[in-house]
């Protein structure tokens, strides 16, 4: 039997083994099967990575169209490892790469020169060393090289990284970190030249597409990730920010948002907490937002707003939320064009108020919310331009904590919020209580309750 043939015949027998067999595994087996099978893949992989490196050599741009890869039509050899593989151009591509830095240079007899990284091709043959470790240990070492690092110390690093991965059982993550590591030790001095490129290459760009949605992609130095980073952690921790819910509670509103919108909210919080700064440059004593609707629109919580420098307009629920909580400066026209209103500073709490709500409230006030005073807004609870708190009234006895997530939902839905006795009550839309009973809502430990 041939061993292609052999091969094949080892594929169709691992293929033939039914995953639904695994429920019935005990724990252990379980993670000695997965184990298993994890040895299996890293003798495939390397034989892959061997393979590509094969194709790759006998395709190099001065063997013209006699190559494998234009012999076979194709115009890179990436093209053809694709084809052959079913695999993505993106891993085909780090395949050839890997495989050709393994592979010795050919020599001008058309034979194979010594391996330039003998340590970690023995341990991929070996099947104890993955492909992705293998990949962080080459390039770390081929940069070292490329500093100008002695052969020794090259071999030395290679050598001590392939090691500890093995001993320590290191996961591809981990290996890819002690090789940053053994490097900045060895070259301590190289941090500084690829500080300068990555400075270089800092970006943001964003661009408002046809839909009304602004993208964009960006590019951080890695102290600016940090900061980026370590800032939306602190907002989502689950320590202060994680609102938890009670099962079987009707009157709760689950966060269905995924990970990228809840990135995306608090990259907009943090800017927004930064635009309402007392150092924040100011246009007309306001932040850089205004927005225009008309007076009767705005009373009747109907048509939409428009925002200066945005194209597409926003809906009347988005307008109420931003009149409760941003410094937005508001532009009232008439049915003419007029302007009836220009928005005022007193509509906003002050700091001094909202300390007080915090104490009352002790942060949002959604039913088994716990995002704490810091992480929320201040909602009236009747609206700024009601019958009941005509404008410019902005009282501690009107404003209500609510995290941002529930701020938006309370805008946008039946249910609503009012003030009894200075407690926040929720009513509840009719087809959650048909008799819309308020339901009072405070996170406050101190208000006296009568004695049963």
């Amino acid at each position: 039997m041939s061993s292609v043939a052999r091969l094949l015949e080892i594929a169709a027998e691992v293929c033939g083994r039914s995953g639904a067999g695994l429920a019935g595994l005990g724990d252990d087996e379980l993670l000695e099967t997965m184990a298993a099978y994890e040895a299996i893949g890293r003798a495939v992989s390397a034989q892959q990575v061997r393979c590509a490196g094969e194709v790759g050599v006998r395709s190099r741009t001065e063997l013209g169209d006699e190559g494998l890869s234009r012999s076979q039509n194709f115009t890179t050899p990436v093209a053809l490892v694709a084809k052959v593989t079913g695999a993505s151009a993106r891993a085909c591509k780090a395949r050839l790469e890997l495989g050709r830095k393994l592979r010795g240079s050919v020599l001008l007899g058309g034979g194979e020169g010594p391996a330039p990284f003998p340590v970690v091709a023995r341990g991929l043959d070996e099947g104890v060393l993955g492909v992705e470790a293998a990949a962080s240990i080459v390039g770390r070492c081929t940069e070292l090289a490329d500093l100008g690092c002695s052969a020794d110390v090259v071999a030395t690093a290679e050598q001590t990284l392939v090691d500890e991965t093995i001993a320590c059982r290191l996961s591809a993550d981990e290996t890819a970190k002690l090789a940053i590591h053994l490097r900045e030790v060895l070259d301590p001095d190289g941090a500084e030249p690829r500080d300068e490129v990555l400075q270089m290459q800092r970006s943001l760009t964003i661009t408002q597409s046809a839909d009304g949605m602004y993208r964009g992609k960006f590019a951080l130095t890695p102290e600016q990730g940090g900061v980026w980073f370590s800032s939306i952690r602190a907002m989502q921790s689950p320590r202060v920010t994680r609102p938890r819910f009670v099962d079987g509670d009707e009157y709760v509103t689950a966060d269905g948002r995924t990970q990228a919108q809840k990135n995306a909210d608090t990259v907009t919080e943090l800017i927004a907490r930064a635009a309402a700064a007392d150092d924040m440059p100011r246009i007309n004593g306001a932040t850089t937002v205004n927005v225009h609707m008309t007076l009767d629109d705005l009373e009747k919580g109907r048509g939409v707003g428009w925002i200066d420098g945005i194209d597409q307009p926003v809906p009347a629920s988005t307008v109420a939320q931003l009149r409760c909580s941003s410094p937005v400066a508001a532009t009232l026209f008439g049915d003419k064009g007029e302007i009836l209103y220009h928005g005022k500073a007193k509509r906003l709490f002050t700091a001094a108020q909202n300390r007080a709500l915090a104490a009352r409230d002790g942060g949002c006030v959604w039913p088994s919310c716990d995002r704490p005073p810091s992480f929320c807004e201040t909602h009236h609870a009747n609206e700024w331009v009601s019958d009941d708190h005509p404008p410019g009234r902005t009282d501690i006895d009107n404003g209500v904590l609510l995290c941002h997530f529930h701020h938006s939902h309370l805008h946008k839905s039946p249910w609503r919020l009012t003030m009894q006795g200075g407690v926040p009550h929720l009513i509840p839309p009719r087809w959650v209580d048909t008799e819309q009973k308020p339901i009072p809502t405070t996170r406050r430990r101190t208000i006296h309750r009568p004695a049963a």
